[in-house]
């Protein structure tokens, strides 16, 4: 008997186990939801509902959630990094003691003009520097 790559019923609702991909899937009347291995799940439908997962997110075991297309969007709560720190651009190691508890931000593009009722802390080269609402930059100094 050959191997199925698909469940060959109408409306199937339900778990499969694709033996071709060596996957486990999720289909709700015909309809791939998802996927799974032993380390990965990934949704296989789009959806605009910010409450669910959609085809470009992936969430594998043991390394974390990566977003590569759109933002990570926290519309109630707190964004938490409870054990590490939270780093801004590409991450690099320090020469000798790692932080823990730190915001790491990578020299990235300077903003530039107001900002209305905002401000914000950006990394040049050599700087911390802040931005205020009228467009003002300057050091953040201790």
């Amino acid at each position: 008997m050959p191997l199925a790559s698909t469940p060959k019923v109408g409306t199937y609702t339900g778990w499969f186990k694709d033996q071709i991909n060596n996957r486990l899937e999720l289909y709700y009347n015909s309809t791939l939801v998802a996927h799974a291995t032993a380390t990965t799940f990934v949704p296989a439908v789009a959806t605009t509902s910010p409450s669910t997962l959609a085809s470009t997110t992936t969430i594998t075991a043991g390394t974390g959630l990566t977003v590569t297309t759109g933002n990570s969007v926290v519309t109630a709560g707190d964004l938490r990094v409870t054990a590490g720190n939270e780093r801004l651009g590409v991450v690099s190691a320090f020469a000798t003691t790692e932080p823990t508890s730190a915001l790491v931000m990578k020299t990235g593009t300077a903003p530039a003009g107001a900002i209305t009722t905002s401000g914000g802390i950006f990394s040049s080269s050599t700087v911390v520097r802040k931005i205020i609402a009228d467009g003002t930059v300057s050091n953040v100094e201790t």
